[in-house]
């Protein structure tokens, strides 16, 4: 509450509410003022009746005044005479930061010249010991000079000497290519000696010395530590924008080396062997080689690269890698003249994948590495690889559409399962033939074009088959035959949504949180699932149909005057309703030799209900029942219709519910029957008393109306 609201409060409890307490107004002033006065002498200090506690606070507060004027005047005389000391000394501190600065320069002069003196002496002791025994003191000079741990060029990597940096680098790129060099002959020799390279013989009969493996082992070491100085990354090798190739390791260089030189003369130049429409010689030559040297690779040089300080490199893919490059190189300079024809590109493509998948399965070689899919995937192969995907798909299901019998089932022994169509079979196999080919590449963007074109292809080949259903005469194709390959499509579509590789695509379109969607196919199956519930309501209409077409004598049979059976006769079904209910047993088992089970199910349910509703609406409604009538109908319904629904129902008689109900209340003893009528009838009845009552005389789905309406065909019921 604010001053003013307590002021007004406080008023209008002295006033009140009384208008002519208004005249008090001048002794209230007085009244205050005169409390203002006194408080005023309670706060003066001259005053004796001014508050204790008050006077001591003021005083103390003056106190600590005075105290802090006293502290401020000697802290401006302490300023004063500081800044007159510090000026005093600032020549001082000028003249000695001066010094420091030359001190500082001198320092940096004597690690300059050391680091000189280093580089030289490190020159001269390499100098001599080059040509001497002791190659792991040589190997130790070169570390000390450009290793990565503590060497000459790290010393320098913190100082601003570009000059002394050049001559320090210029001496490590100088012995570099020196000590490469020897080791590299010395390294081939050994080679040479054990008859490298490998070539068709298993690794049993490649088996060289226990003295010249360790001499490649030592070798192998010192080329690992004989690096070039620098970033390693530097040296990778863009073979186009996209493909960059990292380094090879000087080891894995000369064992690659042959190999280099027999597939250049074999898949270069005018050799028969260089062929644009053989694309798998190079590449089976490649894994035939990499299978017969990875493992040889592995076992000796893995432990010389850890004993080097190379962590976290596996020497056997990379010689992998090395050979794959070949092929890469290979394909770059072929693939343009290929791309001109279409039947070699479309060969490239199959090659090119199944060398990817024996590479992957048989020598685990990384996605992530470098490989002939790496050129393939290039934006303008990549375009032309899906124009021929969609192509060779579009033709092939033209070709299955058109074959001799595309909707004959696919397995004969399982015709009460899913009754799948070949052409839907064959449809799917190619779906999933293109899954297979584009699995691989190594963006997901990249696959996500390829699913493009999948769900392209199915929305294709359900226009087709919309096309099929609807073409006049003997070309149209039933519904059976459309709906069984629409189902197999859609159970197909939901299992792949479920499948990891169609889950990732589902992560990479619409991110790891988009709950409205649960599968890539989700939009394709709704709209396939949609055609469906249409065909079969379409089916299951015209069978309803064909049944009314053949009722006209049951419906107008002498429902109201049908005498009752004597106790010793048998019912029997009704004649005028065999007609109608052969027509329905003869649908039924064409739709069940035609339908899926599943499907079928559907379309059972689908008839019953039609049925369910068409025998009360068209029939029961428009007539009245005797007696005899009553129980007719009954015996008809329950032990010839139920019991053709009971061959493909458990409980057929929960298919027609409303039939069931009008059975009950139809063949209900006539004393039962007027109580219910009348019960009915009473306005004073509730809604859960009518519910309640219907309920206990076995009704499962008529209300209150309906069941009036029902009790009234009843000749025995009058209605007044």
């Amino acid at each position: 509450m604010t001053i003013e609201d307590r002021v007004v409060a406080r008023f209008n409890k002295e006033l009140g509410k009384d208008f002519d307490a208004l005249q008090k107004n001048e002794a209230l002033l007085q009244s205050y003022r005169a409390d203002l006065q006194r408080l005023a002498s309670r706060i003066t200090l001259p005053d004796e009746n001014c508050m204790p506690e008050l006077k001591n606070a003021i005083q103390s507060c003056s106190w600590k005044h005075t105290e802090l004027e006293e502290a401020a005047d000697n802290l401006e005389a302490f300023e004063e005479k500081l800044l007159e000391r510090i000026e005093r000394h600032k020549e001082v501190l000028e003249r000695i930061d001066g010094h420091l600065k030359k001190i500082k320069k001198l320092e940096n002069m004597k690690e300059y010249f050391k680091i000189l003196l280093d580089i030289q002496s490190v020159g001269q002791e390499l100098t001599v010991s080059i040509n001497g025994k002791d190659e792991n003191k040589t190997i130790s000079l070169y570390v000390a000079l450009s290793g990565h741990s503590n060497s000459i060029l790290d010393r320098l990597s913190g100082l601003d000497s570009p000059h002394l940096k050049m001559y320090a680098r210029n001496t490590a790129f100088y012995w570099h290519d020196i000590l490469k060099e020897k080791f590299s002959k010395d390294f081939e020799a050994v080679l040479k000696s054990i008859k490298w390279p490998n070539l068709n013989q298993t690794l049993e009969l490649f088996n060289p010395s226990k003295e010249n493996l360790h001499k490649l082992s030592i070798l192998a070491e010192y080329l690992f530590l004989v690096k070039i100085p620098g970033d390693q990354n530097l040296l990778s090798v863009k073979l186009t924008p996209s493909i960059i190739c990292p380094p090879i390791t000087a080891p894995n260089e000369l064992l690659l080396k042959p190999f280099r030189l027999r597939f250049t003369f074999h898949f270069f130049g005018n050799k028969q062997t260089n062929r644009l429409d053989k694309p798998e010689w190079y590449f089976t030559q490649i894994l035939a080689w990499a299978k017969e040297n990875h493992v040889f690779v592995g076992q000796n040089f893995q432990t010389p690269a850890i004993k080097a300080g190379v962590d976290n490199h596996n020497v056997r893919l990379e010689f992998i890698r090395g050979l794959v490059q070949l092929a890469i190189e290979k394909l770059i300079d072929d693939i343009d003249s290929i791309c001109q024809d279409e039947a070699l590109f479309s060969h490239l493509i199959d090659e090119i994948l199944s060398f990817e998948q024996e590479l992957k399965s048989t020598l685990g070689y990384p996605s992530s590495f470098p490989s002939a899919v790496s050129v393939l995937i290039q934006p303008k192969y990549l375009v032309k690889w899906m124009a021929i995907e969609e192509k060779f798909t579009t033709d092939k299901m033209d070709a299955m559409l058109k074959s001799v019998d595309p909707w004959k089932f696919l397995d004969p022994a399982n015709l009460d399962d899913m009754k799948i169509p070949c052409c839907a079979d064959q449809f799917i196999r190619l779906l999933d033939a293109i899954r297979e080919r584009y699995c691989s590449l190594p963006q997901p963007g990249q696959q996500l074009q390829f699913l493009e074109l999948q769900l392209e292809l199915i929305d294709n080949f359900r226009r087709r088959l919309v096309q099929l259903h609807n073409s006049p005469g003997p070309d149209c194709v039933s519904s059976t035959k459309i709906l069984n390959a629409i189902n197999y499509i859609t159970s197909v579509l939901r299992e792949w949504g479920e499948n990891v590789h169609y889950l990732h695509l589902h992560a990479a379109l619409y991110g790891p949180h988009a709950d409205e969607i649960s599968s890539v196919f989700d939009k394709t199956i709704e709209e396939m699932d949609h055609w469906q519930r249409s065909l079969v309501k379409d089916l299951a209409s015209r069978v309803v149909d064909d049944v009314k077409a053949k009722s006209r004598s049951y419906r107008h049979d002498v429902w109201p005057s049908m005498n009752q059976l004597d106790t010793k006769e048998t019912f029997m079904m009704s004649a005028s309703a065999s007609e109608m209910f052969q027509m329905l047993v003869n649908h039924l088992h064409s739709l069940e030799a035609e339908l899926s089970a599943n499907v079928f199910s559907i379309v059972i349910r689908l008839i019953a209900l039609h049925l369910d509703e068409w025998f009360i609406d068209g029939m029961v409604m428009n007539t009245k029942f005797s007696t005899g009538g009553a129980l007719q109908f009954q015996f008809d319904m329950t032990r010839n219709l139920f019991a053709l629904l009971g061959q493909y129902a458990r409980k057929p008689s929960l298919l027609f519910k409303r039939i069931n109900d009008t059975c009950i209340l139809l063949t209900m003893p006539l004393g039962s029957a007027m109580l219910l009528h009348e019960t009915l009838r009473s306005s004073e009845q509730t809604e859960d008393v009518v519910r309640s009552t219907l309920k206990e005389v076995g009704l499962s789905i008529l209300g209150k109306t309906a069941t009036i309406e029902i009790l009234e065909r009843r000749n025995d019921i009058v209605v007044s």
